[in-house]
């Protein structure tokens, strides 16, 4: 369980205020307009671009701690690949060095496994992400966060990449800013709304998100519908 007891940021006019906010295991989506904030409690949580942060207070477990490292993977929106196979690559930051059957299971898992020689950076943009998210599978941390994973991939890989973080948000937390709100609506567990810097709706159990806080958090009328066992939001 990841909590952050105190986290304030400020650059220019723009401030981010987050107080005695939980994320136990399960999946965890942050929606917002661009420039709401999203990324940026993502970054404030892990500690980056410190000289804007105030004031963070973390703890896991009930257990106060400052570096993330150990227990948190990032995947940001912006990665640059590099000259390294695929297989390497994923294998890289790994908890400990996996087996050659767990290798090609998670290859075979993100549909790499007729990738695994090619060098990261001749990857398109969707395959680099899944490399990234086998490499982050490796990692094995306990919280996992994500800023617009949905990006760049297609509307096949986003739900296998998607299916994929559901299961492992049984016995993970896993903190997700996305765009994509029908994705969001169907695979979250809660839905955190943000507009200018404030967290306006708080882990809202995603069946029980409103046209009313779409609306408000979009600043548009939005519609919701239920069909067939999908959620659906409409602008």
């Amino acid at each position: 369980m990841l909590s952050v007891d105190k986290l304030s940021i400020e650059y220019g006019q723009f401030s981010i205020h987050a107080d005695n906010l939980t994320f136990e295991n399960g999946l965890h989506v942050l929606i917002g307009e661009n420039g709401s904030g999203k990324s940026s409690l993502l970054t404030g949580i892990i500690g980056y671009n410190t000289k804007d942060i105030k004031a963070r207070k973390l703890a896991f477990n009930h257990n106060s701690i400052d570096r993330t490292a150990d227990y948190i993977s990032y995947l940001p929106q912006q990665n640059i690949p590099f000259q390294i196979t695929v297989e390497d690559f994923i294998k890289m930051t790994a908890r400990r060095r996996p087996s050659q059957n767990e290798t090609d299971k998670v290859l075979q898992d993100f549909k790499l496994e007729g990738l695994r020689h090619a060098s990261a950076d001749s990857l398109s943009g969707g395959e680099f992400k899944r490399a990234l998210c086998a490499q982050i599978h490796f990692e094995d941390k306990p919280v996992l966060l994500f800023d617009e994973i949905e990006q760049g991939l297609d509307i096949n890989y986003q739900h296998l990449v998607m299916t994929w973080l559901k299961k492992l948000s049984s016995s993970r937390g896993i903190i997700m800013a996305m765009h994509d709100l029908n994705l969001a609506l169907n695979y979250a567990d809660t839905v955190t709304c943000m507009k200018r810097g404030t967290l306006t709706e708080v882990k809202v159990p995603a069946a029980e998100v409103t046209e009313k806080m779409l609306s408000d958090t979009f600043s548009r009328e939005m519609k919701i519908i239920h069909y067939e066992g999908n959620i659906i939001a409409l602008s």
